[in-house]
């Protein structure tokens, strides 16, 4: 079941790892072998439009209960979080002010639920001696420690190379974000400015038909917002040529594609705007239609705890996602998850993790092929993958008005675009485009910034690097700080403190 989310068969694999077992889990819930026997996944029955191949026992399975089952974190924490501030019913009159004791209530509980189930999936794939035997596996689809790439032994809360502190900036962000939906439509409903019914099962039919139907919502719904957020024609374009998603990419999504190696912290590691569309899918049908609290908070958390397991970097048996990992390494495909419907194949953007792991084929369109990075190895960072190599010869021909190239540490920029804004003036980059100016550079900005001058300046403006160059690679650039757990700890004690202030 092709779903962005860890469950009880994933803890399990892990568990069974870590013991020498590496027999394969088929089961829900872990078991070796499928729930109802070994073969009951291949009765075929009928072709349809959601199973072009077939219709099997393990589809009928999955579209009316598999899909939930995989999802019984989300819906667990759904319901205690409706028995916590829901149940008794009182919140349709304390909610209809806004006070700091129930709003602070919701945000603690939230962050409560970032921290718990973040930190032990974070824990139990990167932390626990499972991580050596993942990698020892090949589980860990890219073998570089993204947190901890020179020792290998990544921390909690820190890491060398900062993503960690970016992710958990980021995700603490979402959270926040998606408690104060919560908060926002609470007050709405109980103020009557919305339509609510308190009562499940006023509505039994129609109840649970909407619970039954947000696994699917939630799939399509984050399809077309994340391929909104892709180029829609070139990724060079911008909002004068209409592409809104190339525009939308370049300044919002990309930060998400930062975590390009992905782990459990990576997966609301996005732009706030981002956060805001991706919310939608929980804040958009409340508008329209009568809901149950239940509804609402069911959709909410299915957004915010799924992308935890679907961006753990990992293969079966800890993780199921392997497609949302090629798309992190590729970039244009891979947009959806291959439920309730592939789109990607009915547009021409999929590829099968297995057959690119086996064969290195790519079955996508054209355009796709087109636009996506593409490594000269599975598990290179795209940060240096996706470049075309050039000689020395060819970057001499590049010292024209409008085509102006120089090198720097083995890497080619494009300076064409950036040479009349140069604080230092256009005659000494005229003078070097067409050339290697790595000693120059230094010898005018080795004290100055160095090489993240590169980024701060003439961002994305590396096109190649040179097939010939034998001096040093690009000193690293610095890390970026960002305060990680310095802003989510301070977090939980504001809420805890307007918690206690409102009892």
């Amino acid at each position: 079941l092709g779903l962005m989310t860890f469950g009880i068969r994933h803890v399990v694999g892990g568990l069974a790892l870590r013991r020498g077992d590496t027999a394969q889990r088929q089961g829900f819930f872990g078991t070796k072998q499928p729930l109802f026997g070994a073969d009951w996944q291949q009765w075929k029955l009928c072709s349809s439009l959601l199973e072009p191949d077939g219709w099997t026992m393990n589809d009928v399975w999955t579209y009316t209960w598999g899909a939930h089952a995989s999802h019984a974190l989300d819906l667990g924490v759904t319901l205690l979080c409706y028995w916590l501030f829901y149940s008794s019913g009182s919140w349709l009159v304390e909610c209809r002010e806004w006070r700091i004791g129930w709003v602070s209530s919701i945000f603690l509980f939230n962050l409560a639920c970032e921290v718990i189930i973040c930190n032990f999936w974070h824990y139990f794939n990167y932390v626990s001696d499972l991580y050596g035997t993942l990698v020892k596996r090949g589980i860990k689809h890219n073998p570089t420690n993204q947190y901890e790439p020179q020792s290998d032994e990544a921390g909690m809360l820190t890491s060398s190379t900062g993503q960690l502190e970016r992710e958990i900036t980021f995700t603490t962000l979402g959270w926040l974000q998606s408690a104060l939906w919560q908060c926002i439509f609470t007050n709405l409903w109980a103020k009557g400015a919305l339509p609510i019914y308190a009562n499940f099962f006023e509505y039994p039919v129609y109840s649970l038909f909407l619970m039954w139907f947000v696994a699917y919502w939630r799939e399509i719904h984050f399809y077309c917002a994340h391929r909104g957020m892709h180029p829609w024609w070139d990724r060079e374009n911008g909002l004068l040529s209409g592409d809104i998603g190339a525009f939308l990419y370049r300044h919002v999504h990309s930060l998400h594609h930062k975590s390009y190696n992905p782990g459990p912290w990576s997966g609301l590691s996005m732009h706030p705007v981002e956060h805001f569309f991706y919310y939608s899918c929980a804040t958009l049908p409340p508008l329209f239609i009568s809901v149950h609290p239940l509804h609402f908070l069911y959709t909410k958390f299915h957004a915010d705890i799924a992308p935890i397991g679907g961006h753990s970097g990992m293969d079966e048996p800890v993780a199921g996602s392997d497609y949302h990992y090629l798309h992190h390494a590729k970039f244009e495909c891979n947009y959806g998850v291959p439920f309730p419907v592939n789109l990607d194949k009915i547009f021409g953007t999929w590829v099968d993790w297995e057959i690119y792991k086996k064969t290195g084929e790519m079955n996508v369109n054209a355009w796709s092929k087109q636009q996506m990075h593409d490594p000269d190895d599975k598990v290179t960072s795209l940060l240096k993958a996706g470049q075309r190599q050039i000689s020395m010869e060819e970057l001499a021909t590049h010292s024209k008005p409008g085509d102006y190239f120089i090198a720097l540490y083995g890497q080619v920029i494009d300076i064409s675009n950036f040479i009349s804004k140069h604080p230092g003036g256009e005659k000494i980059l005229v003078a070097n485009a067409g050339k290697d100016a790595t000693q120059k550079f230094e010898s005018i900005h080795a004290g100055s910034g160095g090489f993240d001058l590169v980024s701060k300046w003439c961002p994305e403006s590396i096109v190649a690097s040179l097939s010939d160059w034998k001096g040093p690679a690009p000193p690293l650039l610095a890390v970026r700080k960002y305060p990680g757990s310095l802003m989510l700890w301070p977090a939980v004690a504001l809420f805890a403190a307007g918690v206690a202030s409102g009892l």
